[in-house]
């Protein structure tokens, strides 16, 4: 089986997914690039994660060419190549239907930033796109106008989020921060009458991001 070991991080990363809270049912999909044949490992289309499994992911080119497997893949294949073909540094791609961001998605053009640490990952905010049209290349020039060269998570507009990263690891894990940003400036506008909340202060972001990036974690 192709790129066997692709495929089932595909497998794992959609039950992640599912775990969290982040997709349910069938909607969601993820991908993942071979660095060595540029190949992709992609979720089947339609079908619910607890039933796939690594013969069911498909291995498709960077133009959506399915190169093996015998299902059919995600409906949104055509995002995620044309993506991998403008962000080069991009070899994971999880896309969800997390609520909180989807409610940001219809209400904002932006998420701004509410939290520290979605601050200290993900700049001064995640870009929500125009309404792109599902299933088509449009969905991805969606993207593609609103994500900058360093972005790592986009929301799409009345849809759901997409987050990028060199490994699932990282796409997960942004994911994850963007929903919980989300979730809190939902629950900050209620509290706060509709009113737009306190936010991390604009003039210290850059410091604390290049802080973040050069002295957290461990060495080596």
């Amino acid at each position: 089986m192709l790129l066997a070991e692709l495929r089932e991080q595909v497998v794992r990363v959609g039950m992640d997914a599912l775990k969290l809270g982040i997709v349910h049912g069938t909607a969601g999909n993820m991908s993942l690039r071979d660095p060595a044949s540029g190949l992709i490992a992609i979720s089947p289309s339609g079908m619910p994660y607890p039933t796939v499994t690594g013969r069911d992911v498909v291995i498709v080119d960077d133009q959506g060419n399915v190169q093996d497997g015998f299902r059919k893949p995600s409906s949104e294949t055509p995002l995620h190549t044309m993506v991998y073909r403008h962000r080069p540094h991009v070899g994971a791609i999880v896309h969800t239907h997390s609520h909180f961001s989807t409610v940001v998605s219809t209400i904002r053009d932006a998420l701004p930033p509410i939290l520290a640490e979605m601050t200290l990952v993900l700049g001064a905010g995640v870009p929500v796109t125009r309404y792109g049209l599902t299933g088509t290349p449009d969905f991805g020039e969606s993207v593609l106008e609103v994500v900058d060269d360093g972005g790592l998570a986009v929301i799409l507009r009345n849809h759901g989020l997409i987050a990028f990263g060199k490994d699932f690891g990282e796409a997960l894990m942004i994911a994850e921060i963007v929903e919980e940003a989300a979730k809190v400036y939902v629950h900050a506008l209620a509290a706060n009458g509709g009113r737009e909340p306190n936010l991390v202060p604009e003039n210290r972001i850059l410091e604390m991001r290049n802080r973040f990036l050069t002295s957290y974690g461990q060495p080596g």
